[in-house]
């Protein structure tokens, strides 16, 4: 993918901008009549945004603040970027009214296509390696293109990390996407990113049960638990001995055995209510239950995240919840006639409680003198009692096991790939030792004083969640300029490194990347730039102020200079000549 230019339709919006071969400048230039001006909101940063929102960026003020700002100075047109794949020219057309339905295709035949297409269409053509050994998905195509794409985000952390470039993701996922682009099988990273990702929703579940039977029970892990069902156990065994030991003494037998009869009866009709009134608490449930799921609200999260995920998500929940409605509306006279029904044969059991308890309270008058009432009573509500516990502490104890189980063979399965990894980093040594050149002559060409100094290397770490750890460093990177440089050189290592891809991108966006760096790392990777363009197919293309990169103190070089700069940018602006005329 190779830039060719960006414009506006209608024309009028910005000038038409052609990228070249080489390195491309955005250049803020100083107002000759007013040096002391500020270059800020000039537009250099708002032109890559407008690249990057003809790559299928989300215009969302959440995701991009600036392009939200200049809503309506852009409003009413397309912006357009054509740009070139194996010599055939295509051409994106967007407008922010309609941003879901850009407009693709080859230059001349462009047709509309919702953007969730285009995405993988994309995916597809800019980054698929046929030869490619590992895990590829075209919907991976705004994960990859923001590699190419390093725009200043508002209250974004700035080249902070060569490789947790995106902040949104986690670790283990970033780490499978620079495996992809370095050419290295990426399997057993994609592997950790789903083991990751399913400890993630097992972790909450694991709480909440625990969370429940510690407030209900006062039980504080599992082992008390396992404890108070045992103790259950045993009491309700007891208990069932007790009651069917029950016996009076010979001069009371045949009235004993009547009272053991209806205690017998009373015993099954009292369980029968019990288990008809759960179903019947389960029946009434079941009709009260509230949709509770906000499809909007849900939507309005993902979008955070991606705009078009949050509209397949309010979609597939909008389809939910509508389908949840009409079963609840079929259900709903078939459930109000079970509960009827039940509560009738409820009613008409307790009838019959209430008459034999009545004869079993008048054998028991009868038989009070052995104080047999209270014994055969408490012992027969005790063992209903203990046995309701025992049911809820059982399903619980066994949705709580069934989860410690899942999360400790995802456990031992990390413990498996982390012994792979080791396989992993040796087997890829020879990769990796390509890339490692690459990566040294594009250090050494930048920071001379410290040549051969960079090191580069895969190690295993079980204490980070993406096992494989991609090390980047160089003599005192922590530094606000040295750590930029770390993302300056691997970013460009990586781009060189692609360039035998014939789809890969074929530019790299860096913007105000050398802001506190030593001038001579500028000179020096713009200088490595213009080589390799001699040979290569490359773009990079960067924002400059004369003010901070550039100065009196620049340097001594005849090819780079704040003048040459100025002559060769591709689009020079200043407070007098804003790219949209205007603050925003």
């Amino acid at each position: 993918m190779f830039l060719i230019k960006i414009y506006s339709e209608p024309k009028g919006l910005f000038d038409e901008v052609k990228f070249k071969n080489g390195v491309n400048f955005i250049f803020g230039e100083k107002d000759v009549n007013d040096p002391k001006e500020s270059l800020n909101s000039i537009g250099k940063t708002t032109f890559l945004d407008l690249i990057d929102f003809c790559l299928l960026a989300s215009p969302l003020k959440s995701h991009n603040p600036r392009l939200y700002a200049a809503k309506e100075l852009i409003s009413g047109y397309d912006i357009c970027l054509e740009f070139s794949i194996q010599e055939r020219l295509y051409v994106i057309k967007r407008n922010i009214e309609s941003a879901n339905y850009p407009k693709f295709g080859e230059l001349g035949k462009e047709q509309e296509v919702r953007i969730e297409n285009l995405k993988k269409v994309l995916g597809n053509l800019l980054f698929k390696r046929e030869d490619y050994e590992g895990i590829f998905h075209p919907d991976w195509f705004r994960i990859l293109i923001g590699f190419y794409l390093k725009i200043q985000k508002f209250k974004k952390s700035k080249f902070t990390d060569p490789i947790h470039y995106i902040d949104e993701m986690s670790e283990a996922d970033i780490n499978y996407i620079h495996f992809f682009l370095l050419g290295i099988t990426n399997k057993l990273s994609v592997k950790i990113s789903e083991i990751r990702q399913e400890l993630k929703k097992i972790n909450p579940a694991i709480k909440e049960v625990q969370r429940f039977v510690e407030q209900k029970y006062e039980l504080k892990n599992l082992s008390d638990t396992n404890s108070q069902i045992d103790k259950l156990r045993i009491d309700v065994r007891k208990l069932e001995k007790a009651i069917e030991k029950f016996e009076l003494g010979e001069q009371y037998e045949d009235a004993e055995n009547e009272a053991n009869k209806l205690t017998s009866l009373i015993k099954t009709l009292l369980l029968d209510n019990f288990q008809d009134k759960k179903k019947l608490e389960a029946y009434k449930n079941s009709i009260e239950l509230k949709d509770t799921v906000i499809p909007s609200r849900i939507s309005n999260i993902y979008k955070e995240l991606n705009e078009t995920i949050a509209e397949k998500v309010n979609k597939t929940l909008k389809e939910a919840v509508d389908f949840r409605k009409s079963l609840s509306n079929s259900r709903l006279s078939f459930l109000q006639k079970i509960i009827e029904r039940t509560e009738d044969i409820i009613k008409q059991r307790q009838q019959m409680i209430d008459e034999n308890e009545k004869k079993r309270a008048d054998i028991f008058y009868f038989l009070s003198a052995k104080e047999a009432i209270t014994d055969l009573t408490e012992a027969f509500f005790a063992i209903s009692e203990k046995r309701t516990q025992l049911a809820e502490l059982e399903s619980n104890s066994k949705i709580l096991n069934d989860l410690l189980s899942e999360k400790s063979d995802y456990e031992m399965t990390l413990k498996g790939i982390e012994t792979a990894s080791y396989n992993f980093i040796e087997d890829n040594k020879d990769k990796r030792l390509d890339f490692y050149e690459t990566m040294l002559k594009v250090y050494n060409a930048i920071y001379v004083e410290n040549k051969d100094e960079l090191k580069f290397s895969f190690d295993v770490n079980s204490k980070k969640q993406k096992l494989i750890d991609i090390n980047i460093s160089f003599p005192d990177m922590f530094g606000k300029g040295k750590n930029q440089g770390r993302t300056l050189v691997y970013d460009i290592a990586v781009l060189i490194h692609n360039l035998k891809q014939e789809n890969f991108p074929k530019f790299l966006i860096h913007d105000g990347i050398f802001d506190g760096m030593d001038k001579s790392q500028f000179i020096g990777a713009c200088e490595f730039i213009m080589e390799m363009s001699k040979t290569n197919k490359i773009q990079y293309i960067t924002t400059v102020n004369e003010e901070g990169t550039l100065s009196e103190k620049f340097g001594h070089s005849d090819l780079i200079n704040p003048n040459s700069i100025k002559a060769d940018a591709i689009l020079v602006l200043n407070p007098n000549k804003k790219l949209l005329g205007q603050d925003f």
